[in-house]
């Protein structure tokens, strides 16, 4: 590998690092080639968010960016990748695995949806929305952790990522509407009694927990279902994949322990939780533990 792919490579690592301790951790377990791949596609992911929730940036100056981001997409395709760092790294992925280009075009364009922003009408809507905006990275990154993965297993992948997703818009309801952003279903939100208002203040009431609890239940689902298949995975990449699923649901049970008051800290989990959830893991799948701590000195 030579220098400059080295160092994109690392300035994707730090990205992931900087803006995710979580999916950092999980797939730190992974062998070096595998792991790296993950950073540039994560790379990849940030910096499209970054365009979008720049703060300060007039809506119309994110767009141009957008679509300046979409034409170096285009190029990529077309062999022309930009000399940046990301590029670099994700070219290197391209080249390495059977990538293909449909998640992350759909990833660009549900960020983009959001300088155009409307509520989701239905759960439906806001579960298309999941999908592009996370359901896809769980097929971005199937090629590098299961090459020839079945239907079912990019099924799996995708309910994965909306779970993730659905924890996302639990946890930032308040934070989202800070920036003129309400992903929770409008349809919902009337059939429960629930308004913008309430939430804007911080109300924990029982129409909230309510709303809040269908959405928990369906995200519970979505994780229950995404990793269902894990043990048709390679033996490598189960763990990984077991921990970034682990971790990110246990946002969503503490959630649940907060009584769905979303409003003030911030839900997160603790790094000794992230350690004892490891340990668990390590505890349940002793040799899943061992193949993926080889891996990662690999």
């Amino acid at each position: 590998m030579n220098m400059n792919l080295m160092e994109a490579y690392s300035h994707c690592e730090i990205i992931t690092q900087t803006y995710s301790s979580s999916f950092y951790q999980a797939f730190s377990y992974l062998p070096k080639k595998q792991r790296r791949a993950i950073w540039a596609v994560y790379a990849f992911c940030r910096e499209i968010d970054n365009l979008v929730d720049e703060e300060g940036t007039p809506e119309a100056e994110k767009q141009l960016r957008v679509e300046a981001f979409l034409r170096k997409m285009e190029g990529a395709q077309r062999g022309e990748w930009p000399r940046e760092a990301m590029w670099t790294a994700l070219c290197d992925v391209f080249d390495t695995y059977e990538m293909e280009w449909q998640p992350f075009y759909e990833m660009l364009e549900g960020q983009a949806s959001d300088l155009r922003f409307q509520q989701p009408q239905t759960l439906e809507e806001a579960e298309r929305y999941c999908y592009l905006v996370a359901g896809t990275v769980g097929l971005m990154i199937l090629p590098i952790l299961a090459p020839h993965a079945t239907q079912a297993l990019r099924e799996d992948a995708v309910k994965l990522g909306i779970a993730m997703q659905w924890t996302n818009i639990l946890r930032d309801v308040r934070e989202d509407l800070g920036r003129e952003r309400l992903y929770l279903p409008r349809d919902l939100m009337e059939k429960f009694g629930v308004t913008a208002e309430d939430l804007m203040r911080g109300a924990v009431t029982p129409q909230w927990r309510q709303l809040a609890a269908l959405l928990t239940e369906r995200a519970e689902r979505c994780y229950r279902e995404g990793m269902q298949s894990v043990a048709s995975y390679p033996l490598a990449s189960r763990l990984p994949l077991l921990a970034a699923g682990e971790i990110y649901r246990e946002i969503l049970r503490e959630i649940v322990r907060r009584d769905y008051d979303v409003f003030g800290v911030r839900a997160f989990v603790p790094p000794l939780r992230k350690k004892e959830l490891l340990h668990r893991l390590f505890l349940r799948a002793p040799h899943l533990a061992a193949t993926s701590q080889e891996a990662a000195l690999s």
